[in-house]
Parts: C-alpha cells; structure tokens; sequence
C-alpha cells in the first residue's frame, strides 16, 4: 500500500511540474488551452504535495511549497519527518 502511494505521489509532483512548464509554453506561444494545461498542472503539483507533506506528519500548508515546482520540493525534502514510524523503528 505504502509503494503504491509513494509511486502515485512522484508521478503527481513530477508529471504536474512538467504539465505547468508545457502549459505556460503553450500559452505564451499562442495556444488557447494553454492555461488550462499550466492550472492543472500546478494543482497536481500541489496534491502530489500535500500527499508528501501528510506522510511526513506536517501542516497541510507546506505543501504550497508545490507552487515553486520543482524548487520547492527541495524544501519539502529537508522537512523533518514527524511520522511515529520512524520512532517504532528504533525501538
């Protein structure tokens, strides 16, 4: 279960951060549907964020660190984990 979450969450971030860059391409090329690529590519950054932030037992407003695509997922990526699972492992 855990894999399959991990696996949905990177092709969330990774495949948003691409459609946003694609979409803004597209619209400043002249492209109509531009926009609507660059929206939902943001948004799916954003929740392959919130995915990430909530695995490691934040406050659901870091994962606006997916606003700054692929940068802010470097700040994600230093947060420390808060999960009770890290300390069940020591044990």
């Amino acid at each position: 279960m855990i894999k399959k979450k991990s696996t949905l969450r990177y092709v969330l971030l990774w495949s948003g951060a691409i459609l946003a860059v694609v979409g803004n391409v597209a619209f400043d090329t002249g492209h109509t549907n531009g926009e609507v690529g660059t929206i939902v590519g943001v948004i799916m950054a954003v929740i392959g964020c919130d995915m990430w932030v909530r695995d490691k037992n934040r406050a659901w407003g870091f994962s606006l660190w997916g606003l700054l695509a692929p940068i802010g997922y470097l700040a994600i990526m230093t947060l420390k984990d808060k999960s009770d699972t890290q300390s069940n492992s020591r044990m």
